[in-house]
């Protein structure tokens, strides 16, 4: 018989235990299914003459009190007979089931079932080799299923339903088996007997993956015609990229598209894992690979502009950055957050909010009186405290001032306390995006520009360090000293510190979307690394040899 015209029975039962000898059934629900789809369901509840276990009830819901009133398995397994037929019996760790109902059969006076079974436990085992865990639950997760009534029989017999379907069309199609003889076959063959992996496939696992090397870089997937179809980036070349090849089956369906489309592997080994992450998101851009989702296009990330040109500064936002005498601080992820950090500061400080033109008239405007603004236009007092109140703002987008946290969890309980519960969940919602945004700021704790540091990090290779040079904001160069650096690799480093921080250097006069995104990146890098990540400041007018003793102190 071909499998579209069979008939399938899926079955589920909970149990108060696990020995078919010594526990007794408390449900059995079962799904029909004919030519893939449902014509019929059965779903009922046993009472099993026992008190249910205090375990099974937190797992399943089911209580004593529920089953109480239900007929005991000798009443409802007749019916369920009536309800397989001869079907083929199917069932998720097809002997636990089988187990139980053929145990109540026999203590009803029955046979035990004859009928054709079916496991898609043993299917999984065969066809989804490289999942780890071939549990009901993890299938569900892996096929994105989704389940009502979870760790209840009907519910699980519906998602073992779907994982049967999923298998059967994958084993038609890859096998070419068309008839139930041959599935209910393929569920018992050895697993050397599955399958054997495409040619394209063997050929890479024996000849580009044994030359992978340990170390940090890019990787790039190409197709049979030499077309870059996807650009990765790891801090293991030979770890990340044999992941691809190692239990195919057992990836998300896009990745095995991928794995079916690629033909060669190629790598450029960057020295570092930051080095890399740049490296990929430049190569993403320029190529535009039709598997890679992510970092496709350069987007406007704002600033947070502090316009220290002008004799009482405020705040603007700025989707572009220039040396034009401002502090620039962020890219912010977005204009939803940059608003967010510019309504923070226009609450919390008493910078101005007028325009310029606004600002000349010298009079009190609208954010004065509303006590938003001390308005230095024409008071004399406030114009000289001004700086310090700049100062807190500065300290505040550095990440060094964290009390706007502490007042607005004030602010949140209260309005929560008053059962004002919106404007609770707004505070709630400021804290969460501020908390981040401080925690990347404080690695960086300078405006963009001023960005000039030496982040010390441990290598990948044992007894090495690396250090990150960072000038303006950017990633300037990677390099690796020995623990303890031998005199040569002093000079050297003393002489890339020279060249990177020379006092001289002029500052960019304007960061493109190119490079707005390497300061992001650099900046999230950071933020990932907080914790093994050590940084040196560096000002121009540090001197050079105190700049490498500390670094050296470090290493």
């Amino acid at each position: 018989m071909l499998i579209h015209e069979a008939t399938f029975v899926v079955v589920d039962t909970e149990t108060t235990g696990t020995s078919a000898a010594n526990d007794r059934l408390l449900e059995v629900a079962a799904v029909k299914v004919r030519g893939g789809q449902v014509v019929d369901q059965f779903a009922q509840l046993i009472n099993p003459q026992r008190s249910v276990p205090r375990r099974i009830t937190m797992l399943t819901g089911i209580s004593t009190a529920m089953v109480f009133d239900e007929p005991p398995a000798a009443e409802v397994l007749p019916d369920f007979l009536d309800f397989l037929g001869d079907a083929v019996l199917v069932a998720h760790n097809l002997p636990f089931d089988l187990g139980f109902l053929n145990a109540e059969l026999q203590r009803a006076g029955r046979d035990p079932l004859k009928n054709p079974t079916l496991c898609t436990l043993r299917l999984a085992r065969r066809l989804l080799r490289g999942l780890h865990s071939k549990a009901l639950s993890s299938l569900i997760d892996f096929f994105n299923l989704v389940v009502e009534g979870r760790h209840r029989a009907l519910g699980d017999a519906l998602a073992a339903k779907d994982i049967l379907l999923r298998f059967v069309d994958q084993i038609e199609a890859e096998h070419e088996i068309e008839t139930v003889d041959d599935l209910l076959r393929f569920q018992h063959r050895t697993y050397s007997k599955i399958s054997k992996p495409p040619k394209h496939l063997k050929a890479i696992r024996e000849t580009i993956l044994p030359r992978l090397p340990e170390a940090p870089g890019v990787y790039f997937m190409k197709d049979r015609h030499g077309g870059v179809i996807y650009i990765g980036k790891a801090k293991s070349l030979r770890d990340r990229v044999r992941s691809y090849f190692i239990g195919v089956e057992a990836h998300p369906e896009r990745t095995r598209k991928l794995v079916r489309a690629v033909r060669d592997v190629a790598w450029t080994e960057t020295g570092s894992e930051l080095a890399a992450l740049l490296l990929e998101s430049r190569l993403i851009k320029e190529h535009q690979p039709r598997f890679n989702r992510a970092s496709r296009r350069y987007r406007n990330r704002p600033f947070i502009r502090l316009d220290t040109t002008h004799a009482a500064p405020r705040i603007t936002l700025s989707t572009y950055l220039q040396d034009d005498g401002a502090e620039y601080f962020g890219p912010l992820s977005g204009r939803r957050q940059a608003e967010l950090v510019a309504e923070v500061i226009n609450q919390m400080f008493m910078l101005r909010e007028c325009d310029d033109d606004t600002f000349k008239m010298g009079r009190r405007c609208l954010y004065a009186d509303i006590g938003r603004c001390h308005a230095p236009c024409i008071d004399g007092a406030a114009a000289k405290s001004y700086p310090a109140e700049v100062q807190r703002v500065r300290d505040f987008l550095t990440g060094g001032d964290r009390s706007v946290l502490d007042v607005l969890e004030a602010r949140m309980q209260a309005a929560a306390a008053e059962m004002e519960y919106e404007q609770a969940a707004e505070y709630r919602d400021w804290l969460q995006r501020l908390e981040r945004m401080l925690t990347k700021q404080q690695k960086v704790a300078a405006p963009v520009l001023d960005h000039n540091a030496v982040l010390v990090q441990p290598s990948v290779e044992q007894g090495a360090v690396q250090l990150f040079l960072v000038r303006f904001g950017r990633h300037a160069e990677t390099v690796t000293l020995s623990q303890p650096p031998p005199p040569d690799e002093i000079d050297r480093l003393r002489n890339r510190l020279a060249l990177h921080f020379d006092p001289s250097r002029e500052r960019p006069a304007r960061y493109f979307k190119q490079e707005v995104d390497e300061v992001r990146l650099l900046a999230h890098w950071m933020y990932l690394h907080r914790d093994s990540t050590l940084p040196i400041r560096w000002t121009p007018t540090r001197d050079l040899d105190d700049f490498l003793g500390e670094i050296l102190a470090q290493v």
